[in-house]
């Protein structure tokens, strides 16, 4: 199999960064070759401390690069100012926007942009996540797997 390179930014709460590499993994078997734009703690210029500089200077030019923000959730993502900012910012610019539940996440966990903006959320599955990053699955996925309805908000999302 091929791999495609994809520019993805991962939006994720700061305690979650280290599951950004199992990831790439993850979906390097399936498919996808992963350029990473996502912002790390520790890739912060400067040590920059200034939120309005670090969510324009630094975050929103990565948004801006890559073609799909992938958002993992796990315990306290919901809580995440700077994530729920990344989806609203990825959605003003258009961007496919996909929830991935990490492991022991709960539907609580999801950010309540995500629930507005997002295109598909799906477990930690390669093959699920692949498709929903392609384009290819619009599912709405609950933890366990099962599919919800549809995303809370009942919104088709498409994209332009």
């Amino acid at each position: 199999m091929s791999n495609e390179v994809k520019n993805i930014f991962v939006s994720h709460q700061h305690n979650d960064a280290d599951k950004i590499e199992a990831f790439k993994e993850l979906i390097g078997k399936h498919g996808i070759n992963m350029r990473d734009s996502s912002i790390y703690e520790s890739k912060l210029k400067n040590n920059a401390k200034n939120e309005q500089y670090i969510k324009q200077e630094l975050i929103k030019p990565q948004i801006k690069w890559a073609g799909t923000v992938v958002v993992l959730i796990g315990k306290d993502t919901a809580k995440s100012d700077y994530v729920n900012w990344e989806i609203r910012t990825a959605a003003e610019m258009g961007k496919r926007i996909v929830g991935v539940y990490l492991q022991g996440a709960k539907e609580e966990d999801i950010p309540e942009e995500l629930n507005e903006y997002g295109f598909s959320i799906v477990g930690w599955n390669g093959e699920k996540i692949v498709r929903a990053i392609e384009g290819e699955n619009n599912d709405w996925e609950k933890p366990d797997g099962t599919l919800r309805d549809s995303n809370t908000m009942g919104l088709t999302h498409y994209t332009c």
